[in-house]
């Protein structure tokens, strides 16, 4: 008693005008008799564990406790926003303080909690007292409202920043990361090493050696750049960047090369930093930031490139902002002060801050693209720094959060990306010969977000010539805009295949070899494009390369040979032809004198594409194919040695053949962490046959979240070796943990592990599969979090309803039907259109299977309600909400309501039916709310009315013709007439007493005249509506 007394307190208002003058009305506070309360409780929670009790008369004591505890806010309870926010789970100079004393207490009562139950539920000791299993399940019940308390407010003072790791950044991670899981040891062996690429540097410290050393500083091993001290790489870096500023590189496919070699050593210097102690970390980021300040007097320009890419390096840790906020007045305040020897540095400079800010959708970009946009207005120059900004930018501004839906974060984005892309084509309409009414209203498009009907057609036929002298400025174009299509497929799958349309059509050798990898990928991956249609493009390239070499056209060559080297990993067809071909001209034009050093250069990137993804072009990291041959790697290493090494050589190939030796050492380093990222995971599914969740998720240190994700690890494990001793435990633990994450948005991923847990519980162990199948359906309702999306739980969610009837309650359970029937709402408006019909009819079909198996009908009715709320979402279509479903998907739904849903319903759920009999009103009840919303230009189109009446739809027919009477009038009222008619006209043996068939059918017509005899409208109508009643 005295325990449940404790749990009664709440908080106290205090009224301003007994406080200071600045003291506002009604703050509510936690009393101290409050916080003694809840003390109390937790002491004596304390104490039950250290005393020896008999397990019952604990049970019961503790079972007060947590009911207690699950009454009161983290307010009460003790917990602060602030001091948890600075609290990084892992250094106990804090754990002293009050407040994580106390977040440490609840976590460990609710983990404690959690096994305690499942002690007692499997305690042979049960017979003692009948009442253990309930006071299990009361504790079960508590810890699981204790958990979701603690999550919430974990959520809340964390947001995104309560998970950490890189896998839940890209909506396709688990996809990706298997792919990247099998790269082929053998090709990845054959690149160069770091050591290898370091002593070129030392023997001949160059420009090009210097971008190739940079690309090595990544690299992985004992001796790795990695392994080193912050301070010491940032030596080395520094003499790097002073090489560099001796021989600046003008073409624009090696600028963006060597800012990516930039990007990239700061990239190692920052995962350098986050490997030292928390408490120096900004310290240590601060003389980072010094230093690289201090090579000005050595770098010049340079050393502010490197600032700003240390700035796009660093996370969003609120407490670096001060430092990013200082790199961005250096930068912009270099034009003032002399610091750029060049515009296109500065503005370089400047797109790489304003793509840091982008991440944050910080108000102050749209000012940097102000700037940006005013270096633009000579056609003479190349403009390289402003273009690489911009596809940063358009990067960055997609890669933290999905584009679609309404929040004002989501529509700045998504503007922000269309001003960029409406600058790229203005841009590009500029460089050509004669300006191109296609490019400007595909401009005018981009620019609303929306194609018109006819501008794919438009695109497909288009006609462009470049204008003489602008060569440099229009590669740059093209190469900032290969790194813009995975962001506009994002705004508009459309607009996106149209800008791909216009961009395949240039002519070749002006560049557009530098779009074609990722200008595919994106319409591949948004199904704008199929395989056949790659397939051609790669027959194209090889025809063009062919005839290139031929006629003696290096530019044409060159340009065909990078888009052949890119498009060939694209591809699932066998192109070891075409292989063969890049590699055999790779090494003739490197070999020949005959080739200009523009080609050779080109060429020695274009053998880098064949191995994997060039950064700066094809992206922004180097990262090998999955399935790059050992002799394809071993055949290009060879040839770029023999040309970086051959003293007889021009020395732009020599260099460009050393920077492509760099780029690859960096693939080979980048597949080695990927691998060794992977490598708990690849471990524990040995064991687990099973998921890791470590490789899918990771919660931040020390929270609630990472221990609930770890008992579950622990659990999965436990099921997928079926140790049954202890199942039900499992099972009861695992139940409430899925619980407690409902409230939370969780990376789509964490849909493998519901699966498993699907997979891995048997038919009987409904409870698991219950609340498997409700975390499942909540994610669909979670608002998602900036940096990953909910596609795992739409695409499970799709899978179920597909299975057959049979199928699918075996993995989830007869009751947990109804769950997934209900979500309708929630599923198709995540959907493709085309997909949407099917899924619905696909649900239906298994709620009417529910009702004819298992004579059950808790499925149809949550479709109804389901459907239901779809459709008056569709009628309110407030502008504010979520974003209705489309109106192809919305016809499609009233249509099947007035059609096969109707013609089910009569036969499934007639009152006639001794399943449906005392149930059937409330079945027909939500469907005649749905047909009351659907227009009656579309009721009247179907034959629902026009059918013929018998005794298995004349009870649906009458609610229809009821409901169509207030909607349409005179047809619906004659119909009315006939169903009476049809009932009077029916012959009822008398002697039917055990003719089940005969009750049926006088049940049915009984129903039916009750459910015809509130439709008339006067006195009069009601009482010859009555009589007919009572005339049959």
């Amino acid at each position: 008693g005295l325990l449940m007394l404790l749990g009664t307190g709440r908080l106290e208002e205090i009224d301003g005008e007994s406080e200071s003058e600045e003291g506002t009305d009604n703050v509510p506070i936690v009393s101290p008799e409050l916080s003694k309360a809840v003390s109390l409780l937790l002491d004596c929670h304390h104490y039950l564990q250290n005393v020896d009790k008999d397990i019952y008369s604990n049970a019961v004591i503790r079972r007060r406790i947590y009911a207690s505890l699950t009454e009161y806010t983290p307010q009460i309870l003790g917990l602060d926003p602030d001091i948890m926010r600075d609290w990084d789970g892992l250094n106990d100079s804090k754990d002293t303080l009050p407040e994580i004393t106390r977040f440490l207490a609840l976590k460990s009562i609710s983990v404690h909690g959690l096994d305690f139950a499942a002690q007692l539920l499997k305690s042979h000791d049960v017979g003692t007292c009948s009442n253990t299993k309930d006071v299990a399940k009361d504790i079960l019940h508590s810890v699981s409202k204790l958990f979701r308390t603690l999550l919430l407010f974990e959520d809340e003072v964390h947001g995104s920043f309560l998970f950490r790791g890189s896998s839940i950044r890209n909506p396709k991670a688990g996809h990706s990361m298997k792919n990247e899981g099998r790269v082929s040891k053998a090709g990845i062996s054959q690149l160069p090493d770091a050591v290898d690429v370091k002593n070129m540097f030392e023997e001949d410290p160059r420009s090009a050696s210097a971008i190739a050393f940079l690309y090595a500083m990544g690299s992985t091993g004992s001796n790795s750049s990695t392994s080193q001290p912050t301070s010491e790489l940032v030596l080395q870096i520094s003499e790097c960047f002073y090489d560099l500023l001796n021989e600046p590189l003008v073409d624009p496919a090696f600028q963006a090369v060597q800012t990516c070699s930039m990007m990239y050593s700061m990239d190692v210097v920052w995962a350098s930093m986050e490997q030292a102690e928390e408490s120096t970390k900004h310290t240590l980021f601060n003389q980072v930031v010094s230093d690289v300040e201090g090579w000005a007097s050595n770098s010049g320009e340079y050393a502010y490139v490197a600032l700003a890419a240390l700035a796009l390096a660093v996370d969003d840790d609120p407490q670096l902002w001060s430092f990013i906020t200082k790199i961005q007045n250096t930068i912009l305040g270099g034009s003032d002060n002399y610091l750029f020897a060049s515009e296109d540095a500065m503005v370089l400079c400047v797109g790489m801050v304003a793509a840091k800010l982008s991440r944050t959708a910080d108000a102050r970009v749209s000012d940097l693209i102000d700037f940006i946009q005013l270096s633009l207005s000579d056609n003479s120059k190349a403009c390289f720094g402003a273009f690489f900004g911009m596809g940063l930018m358009v990067k960055n501004l997609a890669s933290r959060s999905e584009l679609s839906g309404s929040n004002p974060s989501k529509v700045w984005r998504r503007r922000t990306i269309q001003r960029l892309l409406g600058i790229f084509m203005t841009e590009f309409d500029a460089c050509l010969s004669e300006s191109n009414s296609t490019v400007r209203e595909l401009v005018d498009c981009l620019k609303m977000g929306e194609s018109s009907d006819d501008l794919l057609c438009m695109c497909e036929e288009i006609d462009l010539s470049i204008l003489v002298g602008v060569d440099q400025k229009f590669k740059s174009i093209l190469i900032g805009l290969a790194h813009t299509f995975f962001a506009l497929s994002a705004i508009n799958v459309k607009l996106m295949k149209c800008v791909a349309c216009t961009l395949i059509k240039l002519p070749w050798g002006s560049g557009k070899g530098f779009i074609m990898h990722n200008a595919y990928k994106a319409c591949l991956d948004a199904e704008m494009f199929q395989q056949e249609d790659l397939s051609n493009a790669i027959l194209d390239c090889t025809d063009v390369l062919r005839k290139a070499i031929a006629d003696g056209s290096d530019m044409i060559c060159s340009d065909a040979l990078f888009a052949l080297a890119s498009l060939c990993s694209l591809s699932t067809a066998n192109v070891q032809t075409e292989t063969s071909l890049v590699v055999e001209t790779i090494q003739k034009v490197l070999s020949d004198v005959s080739f200009g050093n523009d080609c050779k250069s080109i060429s020695a990137l274009a053998g880098c594409a064949i191995v994997g993804q060039v950064p700066g072009l094809t992206s922004f990291t180097p990262l090998a194919h999955q399935l790059v041959k050992k002799e394809v790697s071993l055949s290009v290493v060879k040839v770029l040695n023999e040309t970086a090494s051959n003293d007889s050589e021009e020395l732009k190939c020599r260099d460009s053949a050393t920077i492509g030796l760099g780029v690859l050492c960096a693939m080979k380093s980048s597949i080695r962490r990927v691998r060794k990222n992977r490598l708990v995971f690849e471990k524990t599914k040995q064991i687990d046959r099973g998921v890791d969740i470590e490789a899918i998720i990771q919660a931040r240190d020390g929270s609630v979240l990472e221990s609930i994700l770890h008992e579950i690890q622990a659990l999965l494990r436990m099921k997928s070796q079926h140790s049954h001793e202890d199942a039900a435990a499992t099972n009861n633990k695992l139940s409430v943990l899925f619980s407690s994450l409902e409230l939370i948005a969780m990376p789509g991923s964490f849909s493998r592990v519901i699966e498993m847990a699907l997979s891995t519980t048997s038919r009987n162990d409904a409870e698991v599969k219950t609340s498997s199948v409700s975390l499942l359906i909540s994610q669909l309702k979670s608002r998602r979090r900036i940096g990953f999306d909910g596609r795992g739980f739409v695409d499970l969610s799709t899978r179920l309803a597909k299975m057959p009837y049979q199928e699918l309650t075996d993995l989830i359970g007869i009751g947990s039907l109804p769950i997934i029937t209900k979500a309708i709402p929630d599923l198709l408006n995540q959907l493709p259109t085309s997909v949407c019909e099917g899924v619905l009819k696909n649900l239906w079909t298994l709620s009417q299977d529910e009702i004819i198996r298992n004579s059950s009908i808790s499925s149809t009715e949550a479709f109804l309600l389901g459907l239901k709320k779809i459709m008056l979402d569709a009628v309110k279509n407030d502008p504010g909400s979520k974003q209705t479903i489309s109106p192809a998907v919305l016809r499609a739904l009233q249509k099947a309501t007035i059609g096969y849903i109707f013609s089910d319903l009569c036969k499934n759920a007639s009152p006639s039916n001794p399943v449906c009999m005392l149930n059937s009103e409330n079945i027909w009840s939500s469907y005649i709310r749905c047909l009351e919303i659907i227009p009656v230009a579309v009721i009247s189109e179907s034959d629902v009315l026009k059918s013929e009446i018998n005794l298995g739809n004349i009870y649906g027919i009458a609610l229809c013709a009821r409901v169509l009477s207030s909607m349409s009038g005179s047809s619906a009222s004659n119909r009315t007439r006939k169903i009476e008619t049809f009932i009077a006209c029916q012959n009822y043996p008398g002697n039917s007493n055990n003719d089940i068939r005969v009750i049926d059918q006088i049940r049915a017509v009984l129903v039916t005249s009750l459910a015809i005899a509130p439709q008339p409208q006067s006195e009069t109508e009601m009482k010859e509506s009555v009589m007919n009643i009572f005339e049959i």
